[in-house]
């Protein structure tokens, strides 16, 4: 017997926002990369990889704090715009919420996110304040929690699209930055977080010059 097909509509206003700044960013990207700079043009090299920590806290009642783990690879197109695939693990506690309105926090349960990201920095000096955002699949696994009258309630495991908006700033090979992920509700829950973060920056230097190369 053939399976009839379900169709997802995006309800969240948005979330079709950060789909339309995300397919807006790519085709701007690609277009500048018709104009994009050989190296001996470039000031920066072309390829970086980012990593660190930070801190993540869930969006929703009955939610806890927990800590954030990530690593990008990334292509400056031009030494202005980079196009990048975020690897993320987050471990955070998310609320549930039953009938009557009282709220519920579980064992911290894992995340994992893979979402394709656009970059644009402001300067190319040292220090490189930039905006970005960029939509993936982040993947939710299953978490209990114990309710008032020690039951246990299941929440469940999840694969869902989601968009990411940022802003942040590169110092040398230093960066830090503040996200917010909209990843929707399931049966209630709502999965959004923040994130804040720490890393370095291997790679995507600039070129040495007079002045040197770092």
């Amino acid at each position: 017997m053939a399976r009839s097909l379900k169709v997802y509509k995006i309800k969240n206003p948005y979330m079709t926002t950060i789909i339309r700044f995300f397919l807006a960013a790519l085709f701007v990207s690609s277009t500048l990369n018709s104009f994009a700079q050989d190296e001996t043009e470039r000031n920066f090299k072309p390829w970086r990889v980012d990593g660190g920590m930070g801190w993540a806290r869930p969006s929703g009642k009955g939610s806890k704090a927990g800590v954030l783990l990530f690593m990008e690879p990334k292509y400056n197109i031009t030494d202005q715009v980079s196009v990048g695939l975020r690897m993320e693990a987050t471990a955070m506690a998310r609320g549930y919420v039953d009938v009557n309105g009282n709220a519920f926090s579980g064992k911290a349960g894992l995340g994992l996110s893979f979402v394709p990201t656009v970059d644009y920095f402001f300067t190319q000096s040292t220090v490189r304040p930039f905006i970005g955002a960029g939509g993936g699949i982040y993947n939710l696994v299953t978490a209990e929690i114990s309710t008032t009258d020690n039951q246990f309630v299941k929440l469940p495991a999840a694969t869902r699209f989601g968009g990411v908006v940022r802003a942040g700033v590169d110092v040398w090979h230093l960066k830090a930055a503040v996200e917010y992920n909209m990843v929707g509700k399931t049966q209630g829950i709502n999965n959004n977080y923040i994130g804040l973060k720490l890393g370095i920056v291997i790679g995507g230097g600039k070129y040495a010059t007079d002045e040197g190369e770092y």
